[in-house]
Parts: C-alpha cells; structure tokens; sequence
C-alpha cells in the first residue's frame, strides 16, 4: 500500500521511452513501405505488432499513474503525452492496414517525402523524450518537430495537386488520397506530442 505514495521516477521515464522508440520503429518500417510497396505485407506485420506492444505501454503508464500518488510531472501531462504518442502508431497501423486492402498499383506520388518527414520527426521525439529528465535542449528540438509539420503541410498540398493533375483512374485516386490524408494525419499527431513535451517543459524549467 505504501508503495503508491513514493515517486516512481524512473519508471515513467522508461516505459515512455520505450513506447517513443516503439512508435519510431514503427514509423521507420512504414517509410520503408512508402519507398517500396513489396515490403508492404511484411512491414504490415510488424507495424501491427508493435502497434500491440504499444498498447500495452500506453495501459501500463495508465495504470501506473492510477497506482501513485506522488508522479515526477503533472499527472495529466503524463497522460497527455502518452495518448499523443500512442496516436502516432494508431494512424500507421491504419494506413498499413488500407495499404492491404487497397492493393495500389504504383507508389503513391511524394508519399515517401511525405513519410519521411514523419520519420524525422519521430526520431526527434525519442531523442526528446530519452533527455525529458534534463529538458535543456528540448525547446529548440519542439520548434524542429513544428518545422517539419510545417514542410509536412506543403508536401501534402503538392502531393494532392500532384494526384488530382496526373492520375486518371478515379479510384486508385481516391485510395491514394486516403492514404495521403492519415500519413498528415500522423505528421499532425507528432506536432501534438511536442505540444504535450512543451507543457511539460514549461511547468518543470530546469
């Protein structure tokens, strides 16, 4: 009993970085994907069993702020960032999952830009997060995440004036603007995470 009135630092700071570089991994594999439809079934695995195993993370710090009393950061924070983060694996395995479905014929015109700049953004957020204990270079690394969202909102634009100008077939034009659409999606997710970290930062200054 007593156990739930003594801080427990150290585990919020692992279990998060674990499920930030779980969720980079899986960003990494979708990317991978986006260059190269053969890897779709095999990447598809994979993504959906790490979407698993971050569910099982995102449950865990849940139950472990329900379980303590005294949090190293505001509690709500904590569950702010962790659902933030877990948003980011839900939208890849759901493009994977429509890539399965949809079965396109060629790779989508600026989708791996377009992944790739969730992939970066990714790979920022586990470096974030891996320091969040010592916070000192975490704002310029959150103005980095909003850049590439801003890159990412370009990308998408062309992408979407690339599609409608040069694809013909109206339904693999529709499949494809999908995908589009939750690939910014998820690029919009990260930018939500680095909100969250900001809030964070800015009640715990070093």
């Amino acid at each position: 009993m007593f156990r739930k009135f003594l801080p427990k630092k150290e585990k919020f700071f692992i279990l998060l970085n674990e499920l930030a570089k779980n969720i980079h991994e899986g960003v990494k594999l979708f990317h991978e994907t986006m260059n190269n439809q053969n890897l779709l079934l095999e990447n598809a695995s994979k993504i959906h069993i790490l979407e698993n195993k971050c569910d099982e993370l995102t449950h865990k710090i849940i139950n472990e702020l329900n379980e303590t009393f005294i949090t190293p950061l505001d509690r709500e924070d904590i569950y702010n960032l962790t659902n933030s983060l877990d948003d980011i694996i839900d939208s890849i395995d759901t493009i994977v999952t429509r890539l399965r479905i949809y079965k396109l014929k060629n790779n989508i015109m600026l989708g791996p830009q377009l992944s790739g700049i969730l992939y970066s953004q990714s790979e920022i957020i586990v470096q974030i997060i891996e320091d969040l204990h010592d916070n000192k270079d975490a704002m310029r690394k959150i103005v980095e995440i909003r850049n590439l969202e801003t890159e990412g909102d370009e990308v998408f634009k062309d992408a979407l004036a690339n599609l409608f100008e040069k694809q013909n077939d109206v339904i693999e034009l529709i499949k494809e603007k999908e995908i589009l659409e939750i690939t910014e999606k998820a690029v919009d997710r990260c930018q939500r995470v680095a909100i969250a970290i900001e809030s964070i930062i800015i009640k715990n200054p070093k």
